[in-house]
């Protein structure tokens, strides 16, 4: 017979029966397994039944293909032409990164401010709200201007959209550090440094990811609405000059391409949060992402 350990006997307490701890182990073998695959097949189950669902009824009220084409046009269209839409796509790419990184430095560098400094506080936050009551679509043609044509002003524009939630979200983080550890710190003459990098920062960590979450879909539509202002290359570029040339098959490819980019840099952020902020509740969709990169990477 197993007996408690010696501290647990002395505090009174005894080792917990196996009935209580099986169920717990069996409900995490349970997700890590048979709950990935099932998320996943009914993902695919779900996308490949409103593709046939939409075929069909596209097929039978006989619409023109330049109105609403099936969804096989829209696969065939991208499997004739799937180097046109991987330039592009890496384009869309680079510029809906190089905004949100540059969007997520200065949220960050607004937050650790606002965090330290009242009067920082009480200046900047109207200004970052201010902001956003300005279309950002209005002043591209003057970030054209200032900045001058190419990658530039749609970066600027990707960062511009991307920083408010970013923003938002790592000061609330920030704030919601426990009081009476802050205070514990500066009672034992800890560095307002050390207390921000190592308190502070790690506290933040899943409202930092939930930001950078919105972030990175902010970013790559910026992206593609930056690039109707005026360029030659990007998914944004290619959709606009399909519909002006009623290509509707390949502007529909290029839309299905940015909604897998969109997808897909939602799940890698999604991954990245499993990895820096292990301890964290995640969510149903963080749920089923980090179960497609624990499939795919088993």
């Amino acid at each position: 017979m197993e007996t408690a350990p010696a501290g647990l006997a002395q505090a009174g307490h005894s080792a917990p029966p196996p009935s209580t701890v099986a169920p717990t182990r069996r409900s995490g073998v349970r997700w890590s397994g048979a709950g990935r695959v099932t998320s996943i097949f009914v993902f695919v189950a779900i996308f490949v039944v409103v593709t046939g669902v939409t075929e069909l009824i596209v097929r039978l009220s006989h619409v023109a293909v330049w109105e609403f084409p099936p969804p096989s046009a829209v696969l065939r269209e991208l499997a004739a032409e799937p180097g046109l839409f991987a330039r592009n796509a890496l384009v869309t790419l680079s510029e809906a990164g190089a905004g949100l990184v540059i969007a997520a430095v200065v949220a960050l560098l607004f937050a650790a401010a606002a965090l330290h400094s009242r009067v920082l506080d009480r200046l900047l936050t109207p200004l970052v709200v201010v902001s956003q009551t300005i279309p950002v679509i209005a002043l591209a043609p003057l970030l054209v201007l200032w900045i001058g044509y190419g990658a530039p002003p749609r970066v600027a524009i990707c960062a511009l959209i991307a920083f408010f939630p970013m923003a938002v979200t790592a000061l609330e983080g920030f704030r919601a550090t426990d009081p009476q550890l802050l205070l514990l710190l500066r009672s034992v003459g800890a560095r307002r440094w050390d207390v921000f990098w190592r308190v502070h920062v790690p506290g933040a960590a899943p409202f930092l990811a939930a930001g950078l979450r919105t972030g990175v879909t902010l970013s790559l539509v910026g992206a593609v609405v930056a690039e109707w202002t005026g360029t030659d290359q990007g998914l944004g570029f290619l959709v606009l000059s399909a519909n002006s040339r009623m290509a509707t098959t390949q502007e529909f490819a290029a839309v299905l391409v940015i909604t897998l980019l969109g997808l897909a840099a939602y799940g890698a952020v999604v991954l990245l949060e499993r990895r820096l902020c292990w301890w964290s509740e995640p969510t149903r969709a963080g749920r089923f992402w980090r179960g497609v990169g624990s499939t795919w990477s088993s």
